[in-house]
């Protein structure tokens, strides 16, 4: 039987959100799922960082994976060199076919990938050409396949998907939560059982791991049925609609909704309509690898099941004749929303929030490839002065501030730039980092999480958690001196 390799991969950060993240430890098994998911030992590492000298932690975060601060600061690699062999480790992965898996990685793993090699003046979306993410395929089988796996309920009484509670439930062992290798090997390990319970769902979660598959399947499905998955995961059954106002997102309609109530609506009774809070238009994201199932899994909910399958056929054939008018209609609503939001947004976006909207010329990309293969500071300097874009410039400055190990810093970056430029770009990340204001901003601001660690000791105190109260010490440490430290120059 052909290989099939699937890259599992685990990242442990110093932030809750991937856009302030440093990524501090990734790492990545590889196995062939074609061959009893066997572990192929050299396709798989792991890779620590020591923090970036701009971004200050979030408590929160570094309580969870537990990394001793001394351990971070001695690692030999800064968060820019990790980054770098984090690119050339995957980029040849990719070149080997390898579908790249995470649990819940398309809310942050692969998001932290992506924004990291972005400010690290690299091309993203390496993963992006065949991907898929176990936490979906979880959800999915808990109601498409629901006897397959074992659910713990949480306080709430709605199931647990957190990976920590999947592996318990399910007699899955773990040496170390919150640990990038064995979160990896664990992930694997549910994929695997997974794939033995509930194959179906394993292969539905594989099959549209690329973008250019999910258009052609749901088209060429009349009826199907899907999940999503909020406060409870829900099944969905539906036909296409249309292409939304967003490239590789499609609408999709609910069967729940009888398109005899929709159809004879003008488009101001259908903008009413779609404002209710019991949305019959879904949408789909083709890079998110969506779950397509058959029409006949409808009967495992009751609510389609008490239709049947004659009256969601009836409302089929109703809808079919008008999809593209309707679709338009959509469309058309959904643009005018979305055109009145941007105006009224006009909030500046710093160069590091704009993966999505920071246009690059070939020529551009072509100097900001130069810049990271070359270490000659001179040859640097000439490169960067050929930058014309003002964000890639304070990109390329971000990153060789980071680069240094704080001793050396001002040293090794006033080899390539101006001491002058040096107390430029300090006082900018002072200015971000020492906000006490609640403006949204990329970087961690060290004011809050002084705070929380104020409340986090009350706590612990009353639990006479002195383990918990030690860390507290190390990790208020750390970030008053960095406060004092970019205070003079603020």
């Amino acid at each position: 039987m052909k290989q099939q390799l699937v890259t599992w991969f685990d990242c442990e950060s110093d932030a809750g959100s991937a856009l302030k993240a440093t990524c501090l430890s990734v790492s990545w098994i590889t196995c062939d799922i074609n061959d009893n998911f066997k572990i192929i030992e050299d396709l798989s590492g792991t890779l620590n960082s020591r923090f970036k000298n701009s971004r200050p932690f979030e408590v929160d975060a570094m309580l969870a994976h537990n990394i001793p601060i001394k351990n971070i600061k001695n690692q030999k690699l800064s968060n820019c060199e990790l980054v770098d062999e984090w690119e050339k480790a995957f980029k040849h992965l990719s070149d080997k076919g390898t579908i790249f898996a995470t649990f819940n990685g398309f809310n942050y793993d692969n998001l932290l990938l992506n924004n990291s090699l972005f400010i690290n003046l690299k091309f993203p979306y390496i993963t992006s050409k065949q991907q898929f993410d176990l936490l979906p395929a979880v959800r999915a089988c808990s109601v498409f396949a629901p006897d397959a796996l074992e659910y713990e309920n949480n306080a709430k009484g709605n199931k647990s998907f957190k990976l920590q509670t999947m592996l318990r439930a399910n007699g899955l062992t773990t040496e170390k939560a919150h640990d990038s290798w064995h979160d990896t090997l664990s992930t694997l390990k549910l994929g695997k059982l997974l794939n033995d319970k509930a194959p179906d769902v394993f292969s539905a979660a594989l099959e549209l791991r690329r973008k250019a598959d999910v258009l052609p399947k749901i088209k060429k499905e009349d009826i199907f049925c899907w999940h999503e998955a909020y406060f409870k995961t829900t099944i969905y059954c539906g036909t296409y609609l249309g292409e939304s106002i967003f490239p590789g997102w499609y609408y999709l309609y609910d069967f729940r909704k009888n398109p005899e109530e929709i159809l004879s609506l003008d488009i101001q009774g259908l903008k009413e309509a779609l404002s209710r809070s019991k949305k019959w238009i879904r949408t789909l994201k083709s890079n998110r690898a969506p779950i397509i199932m058959k029409k006949e899994m409808y009967e495992l909910d009751e609510e389609y099941k008490t239709l049947g399958m004659t009256e969601i056929r009836k409302r089929y054939n109703l809808l079919k004749k008008y999809k593209e008018e309707l679709a338009n209609k959509v469309r058309l609503i959904q643009e005018e929303s979305y055109n009145e939001k941007k105006e009224f947004d006009q909030t500046d976006q710093h160069p590091e929030e704009k993966i999505y909207s920071l246009n690059i010329t070939n020529e551009e990309r072509n100097l900001m490839n130069q810049f990271n293969l070359n270490n000659s500071p001179k040859e640097r300097k000439n490169i960067f002065n050929r930058f014309k874009n003002d964000d890639v410039k304070k990109l390329a400055e971000m990153k060789v501030f980071d680069n240094c190990k704080k001793e050396e810093l001002e040293e090794k970056f006033c080899k390539i730039f101006s001491l002058r430029d040096y107390k430029r770009v300090k006082k900018r990340v002072g200015k971000l980092i020492l906000d006490t204001s609640d403006t949204p901003s990329p970087f961690t601001k060290i004011p809050a999480q002084l705070a929380r660690i104020d409340t986090l000791r009350v706590i612990s105190e009353k639990n006479e958690d002195d383990e918990k109260m030690k860390q507290l010490d190390e990790l208020n440490k750390y970030l008053e001196d960095m406060m004092n430290d970019y205070e003079k120059v603020s």
